[in-house]
């Protein structure tokens, strides 16, 4: 069985459809990467486990730094430790047991992965190999309405992103 390690933040900033959920938040946002990979996971019969690693700051709202959503265990690292850093971890913990596949348009992930022995995918393959195969699935409808942004979602994304760009 394949273990899938999702680099978080990577992936959701880039892909339209999970960044759009940061208008109403960023937790709206985790939770819609880890929907994403569940339904990936069901697609796929080869996929046993998988990790979709955060940094930890941004806890908040799945109650403890790692939990599991069916097979899909959420990981939130702890100061000092990045989520780049455990996802080596994680890598390293499969122990040869099987095939470990990393998902990840940052450069450094996606050296340091194959280094550690493991197969990666750039954000828009996975997405790509993620995506049903037959019609496209329906809009929602246009009077759908987006709730609010609170002030606080509004800090916590803006912060986001000015660590994004200064980390660049």
């Amino acid at each position: 069985m394949i273990t899938m390690i999702v680099d978080g933040y990577n992936v959701i900033y880039a892909v339209p459809e999970l960044a759009r959920q940061m208008d109403r938040s960023l937790q709206a946002a985790r939770e819609a990467l880890v929907r994403f990979c569940q339904a990936y996971r069901a697609r796929r019969g080869d996929i046993g486990r998988v990790y979709v690693v955060f940094d930890g700051r941004d806890a908040v709202g799945f109650g403890s730094r790692e939990q599991t959503h069916g097979s899909v265990t959420v990981v939130f690292t702890q100061k000092p430790e990045e989520a780049d850093k455990r996802i080596l971890v994680l890598i390293e913990a499969q122990g040869g047991r099987g095939r470990c596949v990393v998902v990840s348009n940052d450069n450094e992930v996606f050296n340091n992965a194959r280094a550690f022995g493991a197969s990666v995918l750039s954000v828009q393959e996975f997405t790509k190999k993620a995506r049903p195969v037959g019609p496209t699935r329906p809009q929602a409808p246009s009077s759908a309405r987006k709730e609010p942004l609170s002030s606080r979602d509004a800090r916590e994304i803006t912060e986001e992103y000015r660590k994004r760009l200064e980390g660049s």
